[in-house]
């Protein structure tokens, strides 16, 4: 924020300021705070309360812009509450996935290798038997039909 403006003088601390203000703030305290980025200090002060009207700066004999000040203080603010909202999203989201990638990876460890699972062996003649009654199956669900050659059905004008 600029402060350096053409007529503008050095606070004389005259708290014109805040008896000009209807709010009952100090605009002098905000635009000190405001201008040494100390937003805890502004927030203490109420800056959110203030309505805007301007009277602040009409009374200020040194003509510091503290409307300006406030304005920017306020959407400052909200920006940095923004991104305070944002850093805890993605550090809760972090997180989670730190969190998630460590039970996917403990219930790795909990599945056993196969080369820890019992071999199942299974003989030749169970093999056999396992395909035998695979085709009974089909046999019972689709019977015996043979198929025959008919003879070709004339339906011409040579007939």
């Amino acid at each position: 924020m600029r402060t350096e403006l053409s007529d503008q003088r050095p606070c004389t601390h005259c708290g014109d300021c805040a008896r000009a203000c209807p709010d009952a703030l100090d605009p002098e305290a905000l635009f000190f705070a405001l201008v040494q980025d100390d937003f805890t200090a502004a927030r203490a002060a109420r800056l959110d309360a203030c309505s805007e009207c301007n009277r602040c700066t009409d009374a200020c004999p040194s003509h510091i812009p503290l409307l300006d000040w406030l304005r920017w203080g306020k959407s400052e603010t909200r920006e940095r509450a923004h991104a305070d909202g944002a850093r805890e999203r993605f550090l809760a989201r972090n997180a989670r996935l730190a969190r998630e990638r460590a039970e996917r990876a403990a219930r790795r460890r909990e599945v056993p290798s196969p080369a820890a699972l019992p071999v199942q062996t299974i003989s030749h003649a169970e093999v056999l038997a396992a395909i035998a009654r695979g085709k009974a199956k089909v046999r019972a669900i689709v019977p015996d039909r043979r198929i025959t050659k008919s003879p070709p059905i004339s339906g011409g004008k040579n007939s």
